[in-house]
C-alpha cells in the first residue's frame, strides 16, 4: 500500500477503529487476523499493539496535515501554532482509561499571546485563549472553532460585538454565509442548531451555557466516519475549506489589537507609553552623568610650546584651509554644469526595483492553482450550472448551483457543502472533467456536536 502524499489524512477505517474500546477493537481484530486475538500471557500483541501503532502514525498525518494548512490561515492574518495533544501516548503510560480521541489545535503564538490581556498565566494556553481545531475519533472527524469559558478576553470581545448593532451585523452576516451543515453549541449540550440561523440572543445564550457549565462554545462541521470514508479522496480538501472559513469567525471572534471592543488597546497603549517615558528619563540621566565624567580632568594637561607658537601654527592651519577650499562658481553655465552633475550622481545612486507580482486571492495562491482559465462570464449562473468560486474560504472549489436565492446570492454544492455564495463571487465554469459529489450529508438539529 503507497504512503499517502506529504500533508495528507487519507482516513482510512483503521484510523477510526484505532480510538474504539479495547473489548470492540479486539472482536473487530478477531475477524480479521487470528494473531491478534491471542492473549499476552501467551506471547502475543494483543489488538491495543496495533491500534496504538495505528494512532501514531495518524497523529504524524494530522501534524502534517495542519502545517500544511498554517500558511492559508497566516494570510488571513491569524498568527497561530500547531499543537496536537499528546493525550494518547500519556495515558497509555499510566494506568488511567485510554484516550478516545486525536486533536490538533491552531492556538495563538507566543508572540500573539502576549499581547492578550486578563489572561492568567499558569492556564492552559489551550483554555485560555479561543483557537481552531480538528477531531477524530472512532465515530467521526469535525473541524471546530472552539471558545473555552477561561478565554476572558474572547468572551468579552464576542459579547461586546454582540452589544454593537454594527459589529453585530457583520457577524450575523458572515454566519448567514456560512454552510448549511456548520452547527453551533456548547459541548455536552445536546441541542445544536445551524449555525446559519444564529441570532444575536442565542449567541448571549450559548454564552451563558458556557460560563454555567464551563464547557466551550464549539462551532464546526461534524462528517460521520462512513461519510468521510466514502469520500476519502475529497474529504482532505474539504476539512481544510471549513477550517479556513471558520478562521473568518475567528477573526471576528477573538480578540487582537485590530480587533478590540472592550478598550483593552488603550489601556495597553497607557502603559506602553508610561514605560517608555520612564525609560526615556532614566536614559537622559545617564547620558548626563557620562557628560560630568567627560568634563572631569583626572590630571594637568601639558602644552607643547610657547603661546606664539600655538598662534603661529593656528594662522598658517587657517591659510591651508583656505586655499584648499574650492573657489566659488560665480559663472551661471558652471552652475548648470555642477547641477547636471549632481543629477547624474543621483540617477546612478537609485536602485530600479522591479514591479510586485500581482496578489492571487487567498486560497488560489496557497495551492498554486490557475486564475480559473476554465471560467465564462458570458454564461448566465442558473440552477443546475456547474460554477467555480472566485472568492472566500472556497475559492477555486467547482460546485453546481442548487437554487438562486435573494441578495443576489446561489445556494452552491460544493461536495459535501452546500453554502450561500453571492453572485459576483462566482462564474460559470466550463470544465466538466471533475465529476461533482451527488449526495448530501446534513448534520440532524438535535445531534451532538462531539
Amino acid at each position: 500500500m503507497p504512503a499517502p502524499p506529504s500533508g495528507a489524512l487519507r482516513l482510512t477505517s483503521a484510523d477510526f477503529d484505532a480510538f474504539l474500546e479495547p473489548t470492540t477493537a479486539a472482536s473487530r481484530a478477531g475477524a480479521t487476523s487470528n494473531s491478534a486475538a491471542v492473549p499476552r500471557a501467551f506471547g502475543g500483541l494483543g489488538p491495543s499493539h496495533g491500534a496504538a501503532g495505528q494512532r501514531r502514525a495518524l497523529r504524524e498525518r494530522i501534524e502534517a496535515w495542519a502545517r500544511a494548512l498554517s500558511p492559508r490561515l497566516a494570510e488571513l492574518g491569524i498568527a497561530v501554532e500547531v499543537v496536537v495533544p499528546d493525550e494518547v501516548e500519556q495515558h497509555l503510560s499510566s494506568g488511567a482509561p485510554r484516550a478516545i480521541a486525536q486533536r490538533v489545535v491552531f492556538v495563538r503564538d507566543a508572540y500573539a499571546r502576549s499581547f492578550v490581556p486578563r489572561t492568567e498565566p499558569e492556564l492552559d494556553p489551550l483554555r485560555s485563549h479561543t483557537y481552531l481545531a480538528l477531531t477524530i475519533d472512532s465515530v467521526h472527524v469535525a473541524v471546530s472553532l472552539e471558545v473555552c469559558p477561561e478565554a476572558e478576553a474572547d468572551v468579552k470581545n464576542t459579547r461586546a460585538r454582540i452589544a454593537d448593532p454594527t459589529a453585530l451585523l457583520e457577524l450575523t452576516s458572515l454566519l448567514e454565509s456560512m454552510p448549511d451543515e456548520f452547527a453551533i453549541g456548547v459541548i455536552g449540550v445536546p441541542s445544536f442548531p445551524r449555525a446559519q440561523a444564529a441570532s444575536a440572543e442565542d449567541i448571549r445564550a450559548l454564552l451563558d451555557d458556557s460560563q454555567r457549565n464551563r464547557r466551550p462554545l464549539w462551532m464546526g462541521w461534524s462528517v460521520k466516519r462512513e461519510i468521510a470514508l466514502a469520500h476519502a479522496d475529497e474529504i482532505d480538501e474539504l476539512l481544510a475549506d471549513a477550517l479556513v472559513a471558520l478562521g473568518h469567525v475567528y477573526k471576528l471572534v477573538a480578540w487582537a489589537p485590530d480587533n478590540d471592543l472592550i478598550a483593552a488597546t488603550r489601556r495597553g497603549a497607557w502603559r506602553a507609553r508610561r514605560a517608555s517615558r520612564l525609560e526615556e528619563r532614566r536614559e537622559r540621566g545617564r547620558e548626563e552623568r557620562r557628560k560630568r565624567r567627560k568634563g572631569v580632568r583626572k590630571g594637568p594637561v601639558r602644552k607643547e610650546g610657547s603661546r606664539r607658537e600655538r598662534e603661529d601654527a593656528r594662522r598658517i592651519l587657517s591659510a591651508a584651509d583656505r586655499e584648499a577650499a574650492p573657489k566659488e562658481r560665480t559663472s551661471k553655465e558652471d552652475a548648470r554644469d555642477l547641477d547636471a552633475d549632481r543629477a547624474k550622481a543621483d540617477a546612478g545612486s537609485v536602485r530600479l526595483v522591479p514591479p510586485r507580482r500581482p496578489i492571487l486571492p487567498t486560497s488560489l495562491r496557497a495551492r498554486g492553482a490557475p486564475a480559473g482559465n476554465d471560467v465564462d462570464p458570458s454564461l448566465p449562473i442558473e440552477k443546475g450550472v456547474k460554477v467555480r468560486v472566485l472568492a472566500g474560504p472556497f475559492a477555486n472549489r467547482l460546485g453546481i448551483v442548487q437554487e438562486l436565492a435573494p441578495k443576489d446570492r446561489a445556494r452552491v454544492r460544493l461536495g459535501l457543502l452546500v453554502a450561500t455564495i453571492d453572485m459576483k463571487d462566482l462564474a460559470a465554469s466550463t470544465d466538466g472533467a471533475r465529476p461533482m459529489l451527488a449526495s448530501s450529508h446534513r448534520r440532524p438539529r438535535n445531534a451532538r456536536g462531539r
